[in-house]
């Protein structure tokens, strides 16, 4: 088995985008920060909004995670399933001695192992850029909090913000996984997979708007079935410390929505991509 992974490792680094957005990550960061930097020109002081040296890590992530980390999770999830499934290579893998579950849940770690890799190396750029680049504060101001904390407290923070980032990546790439083990080409994934994105960005306003117009009087955390939502503003309010969020247990929710659309969709994924005649 780790022979197997080593070889799905070695296969996921032979693509182009691979190193293309390893070595793209310096370029978005420097991007990001001019962005930010502009931005605290018409931002007042105290504001969650201003970037600091401290927390230019978590706003750094905040800008990216959904485009950028989202659509490199689908290109290498559609290039490692789909078309190695449809271009034959994935049947000269099977003539070795290894099952179909094994060959699956190989690629899948493989490339958990490349994202974490490029959250690790994401993170160091920021916090390099970060204190190259801004001011440092003595304390942060941060969304959903009553009060501001302290740098040591942003450190912890920042972890903790890459970490659920991290967690939601796996999420969302469960459901690629899922839309490329069914799609019949690259194309048809990677189209099924944008479209997938898109349905996630526009849930919450169309849930927002057909709760106050339909008088729903429906939960507002219901928005956060969304895992675009959840990496927008639901990683924050998980967070938060503010007293009008500690009782709708916003962590928990969040933690399950990610929870249920990975159990559901790898293990759907994985009955498919392991069916007998799939491979005939």
């Amino acid at each position: 088995m780790m022979a197997l992974l080593h070889s799905e490792w070695e296969r996921l680094w032979k693509r182009k985008i691979a190193w293309l957005f390893l070595i793209a990550i310096p370029c978005i960061i420097v991007a990001t920060a001019k962005y930010y930097l502009g931005h605290n020109v018409g931002i007042p002081p105290g504001s969650p909004e201003i970037t600091t040296a401290e927390n230019f890590p978590v706003m750094a992530m905040i800008e990216q995670l959904i485009i950028v980390f989202n659509v490199v999770a689908l290109i290498l999830l559609t290039l490692s399933f789909t078309e190695e499934y449809r271009s034959g290579q994935l049947r000269m893998i099977m003539l070795r001695a290894y099952s179909s579950s094994q060959l699956f849940w190989a690629k899948w770690i493989a490339f958990a192992l490349m994202m974490a890799l490029f959250f690790i190396i994401y993170l160091l750029a920021a916090v390099l850029a970060g204190y190259l680049l801004f001011k440092s504060a003595p304390q942060q101001i941060l969304f959903y909090y009553d009060h501001a904390v302290p740098n040591g407290d942003m450190i912890l923070y920042t972890l903790r913000y890459y970490g659920m980032a991290y967690a939601s990546i796996v999420g969302m790439a469960s459901v690629f996984i899922g839309i490329g083990v069914i799609s019949r080409s690259s194309t048809a994934a990677i189209g099924l997979g944008m479209g997938f994105l898109l349905c996630s960005l526009g849930f919450p306003l169309v849930f927002e708007m057909s709760n106050r117009v339909l008088g729903l009087n429906l939960p507002g955390m219901l928005k956060y079935l969304s895992l675009s939502e959840i990496q927008f503003s639901g990683i924050a309010v998980m967070m938060s410390n503010a007293d009008a969020l500690k009782g709708v247990h916003a962590g928990i929710w969040m933690i399950c929505v990610i929870a249920g659309y990975t159990a559901v969709f790898m293990t759907a994924s994985r009955l498919i991509f392991t069916k007998s005649d799939r491979w005939i």
